[in-house]
């Protein structure tokens, strides 16, 4: 069934959600029980950070729309191990999200509707009808003003409130919540609790010793138990400064070791292309979701997980200079300029040289820093993935989360998510190989390593273990606890 918008074009009635959709948090939703309000229905992905961005937007709709629209999130898998619903619930818990929450394991849905591209939120107005899809992150603002029309327009009509499921947004909160970030020093370890939104000081065997953050979901410069963070990840340490990349407030912040006070080195609150040139201020600029940092010199180094560049900024000038990525989704190798990434979500540097693991195309990039040309070690593009050890035309991996360098230049530990393993690349031979472990892991998300020592934050058992490399032991930490 079929009708004409003012606008000319043919509107659709949206089918009703499929049977087979997986609920993850709540009894199965049917759009008929929705009629009489907007809906939006968000399809997305747990491993993309276009999605994460538009989770997030969505999120703030439904708090400001949440008595007269209602909202679904529909988690689409790309790669197999995301057919788990746990990895779609950990990413929106990780969000701060209070959505209905389907996992569409078989792309039941996703066919259903038509929907060719991550993220897309679709919105169905009262009486059933598809208004229209907002297609990728930078649509979001597209659709809070057509959500705003649809309610203003459907204000003398409506049945009363929306009848959806009230969720808790802290929901699956505890001693640790997706950790995915960690960095090592010669006595110290420093987790990121992403989800918990809070940076904790450990000593190497995960006794606490200072929680830096509130532990909400805030943008707030301060003493440790002010601040506030919204999913950090990545850090990195130069001198007495601990850089986080604050993921969910498009932000760089800094946290001085000594007195635990947290200010923001840049980023405007809100998800955007980065200004080259001097800033200021911190909010001179805004970032496109940063993922991971690193240190090379006095410039402070950052993956720019949806934005599919990599950027630095010159601590002692204050400024903020493109390195390398076109900013198209892509695994191109080349020129600075030339060059595409698919997410890069690891930093480690080697000398002359920046190792950026990409994790979209499942693959290790090579960064020469002197010009910012790119070339790909190992990896086969955006949709070839899999458990392979071996030189470069035949390594695979999934999804991958996360690097550290190996004792003595000697190559790098990768943390292969969507494998659950740790595997390591030999420089000499250039070679991948998958360790063998004492334990299980669930979606390995970051790791430090000093010494014989690897940290492996294990985001989906919500936990941090320690590897031994020389005895092979693996030890669970009590961080948090």
């Amino acid at each position: 069934m079929a009708s004409t918008s003012p606008t000319g074009s043919v509107r659709s009635i949206a089918p009703e959600l499929d049977g087979s959709l997986h609920w993850l948090n709540t009894a199965p939703v049917a759009l008929a029980a929705l009629r009489g309000h907007p809906v939006v229905v968000l399809f997305w992905n747990a491993g993309s950070a276009h999605c994460h961005n538009a989770l997030q937007a969505v999120s703030a709709l439904a708090a400001r729309f949440r008595e007269s629209a209602g909202f679904i999130a529909v988690h689409v898998p790309k790669f197999d191990f995301e057919r788990d619903g746990s990895v779609a619930l950990d990413a929106l818990h990780g969000e701060g999200a209070a959505l209905p929450l389907a996992n569409d394991g078989d792309w039941a849905a996703w066919q259903q509707f038509a929907v060719s591209a991550w993220p897309t939120a679709v919105l169905v107005d009262a009486q059933g009808w598809v208004v229209d899809r907002f297609v990728g992150d930078r649509a979001m603002d597209a659709l809070a003003a057509a959500l705003e029309a649809e309610v203003d327009a459907n204000f003398v009509n409506s049945p009363g409130q929306v009848d959806v499921p009230r969720l808790d947004a802290s929901a699956g909160r505890g001693a640790l919540l997706a950790p995915s970030g960690l960095l090592a020093t010669a006595s110290r370890l420093y987790v990121a609790d992403t989800g918990n939104h809070r940076i904790l000081e450990c000593t190497h065997d995960g006794r606490v010793l200072r929680r830096i953050g509130n532990g909400n979901r805030d943008f707030v410069d301060g003493l440790a138990d002010v601040a506030g963070f919204n999913a950090p990840r990545g850090m990195a340490l130069l001198q007495d400064r601990l850089y986080v990349a604050d993921s969910g407030n498009h932000a760089v912040r800094r946290i001085d070791v000594r007195t635990g006070e947290v200010d923001t080195l840049v980023g405007s609150g809100r998800c955007g292309d980065p200004v080259p040139g001097a800033f200021r201020f911190a909010k001179d600029s805004p970032l496109d979701r940063p993922w991971s940092l690193a240190v090379a010199d006095n410039a402070l180094l950052v993956g720019m997980a949806s934005g599919h560049q990599v950027w630095s900024i010159e601590l002692g000038t204050r400024v903020l200079r493109h390195i390398c990525g076109s900013g198209a989704l892509g695994d191109a190798e080349g020129s600075a300029s030339e060059a595409s990434f698919a997410q890069p979500v690891a930093l480690c540097v080697a000398g002359e040289h920046l190792f950026v693991l990409d994790a979209s195309s499942s693959s290790l990039r090579q960064v020469k820093l002197s010009d910012g040309s790119v070339r790909t070690l190992f990896g086969r593009g955006l949709y070839e993935f899999g458990l392979k050890d071996g030189g470069q035309r035949h390594a695979l991996m999934q999804a991958p989360s996360a690097l550290a360098p190996m004792q003595n230049g000697l190559g790098l530990w990768i943390a292969d998510a969507g494998n659950a393993a740790l595997r390591r690349w030999v420089t000499r031979n250039q070679s991948l190989a998958t360790v063998p472990l004492p334990g299980a892991l669930h979606r390995p998300a970051a790791l430090a390593a000093w010494g014989s020592q690897v940290w492996i934050a294990d985001a989906g058992n919500h936990l941090v273990w320690r590897f031994d490399v020389d005895s092979g032991e693996m030890q669970r930490l009590p961080v948090g606890e």
